[in-house]
């Protein structure tokens, strides 16, 4: 007598033939990787290719096309920037600029004003000052000409209009200075390039600043954040990001040494000097881009480690601090994260 297979059977044995010949149909995953140099400081890029049919050299080619282009609409470092132009202009009346500039002035503006100016784009001639700026003439500045500077830091002084974009500054001398988040807005502006030719799964960095979209073959991509300096004692910490942005400020990076003291690039528009407290680096997550993660670890940078802390919890932002107490040894250091930062940290 012939036996035959019920139909529950016969459904199992196709399920489990379609998927074995899946699993011997796999291609491993290919991920494609670009880097070169831009805005003082090397970028990097992968990507998983899902068959877009775009190649790399292309790919390549535009993306630093599009770099060449932010910069010259934001860099303090080029001349006949965009930004530059403006800040040698003397008028205090609108002035055209394009949508490039003014989105990242409004977004400037708007870190500025939830901070009381602890992020400040016309912080530029303090940081010009202290030798951190284009000329890079490092010197000991006295205490009267800071003041003096320090009137021309505000940034009340600088009015937006958006349509069609102006800017105007009330005060002739205003110098705007976008290097705390031109390169969060470039490294944005690379990965909305890449989804606008349908690559979907990618990570973009630039100068250490991060911004991820879709996944690493279905798994988050994985970032790690340094230790503040060789030789420093510090778990290293690994970020599990999907559709997200990471920053990191530190005082560690920029500076220079001076009667056996160190000065940071991360100056206190308070005090109009380089910070001097305890907080070595400040990495900040976001969901808004990369330019927002950017400027936000810059604030809460300048604002300390009591101070910055406060305020990330009470805006509840994704922030992980490196900071040293003043009894510890000098390479020792402490750290803690908001709750929405622990969240994305990768378990031992």
């Amino acid at each position: 007598m012939e036996r035959f297979l019920k139909p529950k059977w016969i459904f199992a044995c196709l399920f489990v033939i379609v998927l074995l010949s899946l699993l011997y149909d796999r291609k491993p995953v290919e991920i494609t990787s670009l880097s070169g140099k831009t805005m003082g400081t090397s970028y990097s890029i992968k990507y998983l290719d899902n068959g877009h049919g775009i190649k790399p050299l292309g790919i390549s080619k535009d993306i630093n096309e599009l770099l060449k282009k932010i910069n010259q609409h934001m860099s303090t470092y080029i001349k006949d920037s965009e930004l530059s132009k403006f800040n040698k202009s003397s008028l205090t009346q609108w002035q055209k600029i394009s949508p490039e500039l003014y989105r990242a002035l409004e977004h400037a503006l708007s870190v500025a004003k939830k901070t009381n100016g602890a992020f400040d784009p016309t912080i530029g001639p303090l940081v010009n000052l202290w030798g951190f700026g284009p000329d890079k003439k490092r010197i000991m500045p006295t205490l009267k000409l800071i003041e003096k500077v320090k009137r021309r830091v505000g940034y009340n002084y600088i009015q937006l209009q958006k349509s069609p974009p102006q800017v105007m500054k009330s005060r002739s001398d205003v110098y705007l200075d976008l290097s705390a988040s031109a390169k969060g807005y470039g490294v944005d502006a690379v990965s909305m390039h890449l989804l606008k030719i349908g690559i979907e799964n990618h990570m973009v960095e630039i100068g250490g600043e991060v911004r991820t979209a879709g996944s690493k073959a279905g798994r988050p991509w994985k970032i790690g954040i340094e230790a503040p300096g060789p030789n420093y004692t510090l778990e290293k910490k690994i970020v599990k990001l999907k559709n997200m942005s990471l920053a990191t400020s530190g005082s560690y990076r920029n500076y220079f040494d001076l009667d056996g003291k160190k000065y940071s690039h991360v100056i206190d528009f308070r005090t109009g000097k380089p910070v001097s407290h305890t907080l070595a680096s400040v990495s900040v997550v976001s969901k808004k881009g990369c330019m927002d993660a950017d400027a936000w670890a810059t604030a809460l940078m300048v604002l300390g480690p009591v101070k910055g802390l406060e305020l990330a919890k009470k805006l509840k932002i994704g922030a992980f601090f490196i900071y040293k107490k003043n009894d510890q040894p000098a390479k020792k250091f402490m750290e803690i994260m908001t709750p929405k930062f622990r969240e994305l940290v990768e378990s031992n």
